[in-house]
């Protein structure tokens, strides 16, 4: 039987660590490669999201506030309200500008530590509003 010698320094298996999210994509037009532009619906989204930001950031800001300070509010009931809240409130702050924001450019600007952390992040907080 021959023995076949492997090289464990080739990195063929990886993904392209250049572009990890995909988003550095381009279209052939009709001169060569092209990046694509700037999303048609980018002013509506950018708009549907600052509404839906700032009301998950005021709502469920309020929720804690109120739970918070109120002592008779502190029942089982609403101490699964207040981890609902502040779960969505993390939803709001690490998901949805670094879901946007790429999206709308078609590239990923906040580098590759980033890139994993907010990942991890969004799969973390996923796991924590579906076990509610």
């Amino acid at each position: 039987m021959e023995q076949t010698d492997y090289d464990v320094t080739l990195t063929t298996w990886l993904p392209d660590l250049n572009n990890i999210t995909g988003w550095n994509s381009t279209t052939r037009g009709g001169s060569g490669w092209r990046r694509s532009s700037f999303p048609h619906d980018g002013p509506t989204r950018i708009c549907l999201y600052a509404v839906i930001f700032v009301l998950a950031i005021a709502g469920n800001s309020l929720v804690i506030a109120t739970l918070a300070h109120d002592r008779r509010m502190r029942t089982v009931t609403n101490l699964f309200l207040l981890n609902l809240a502040v779960s969505d409130l993390l939803l709001a702050v690490f998901c949805m500008p670094f879901t946007l924001i790429p999206t709308l450019l078609q590239n990923f600007i906040f580098g590759k530590a980033m890139c994993i952390l907010i990942r991890y992040m969004q799969g973390a907080i996923n796991d924590i509003i579906t076990r509610e």
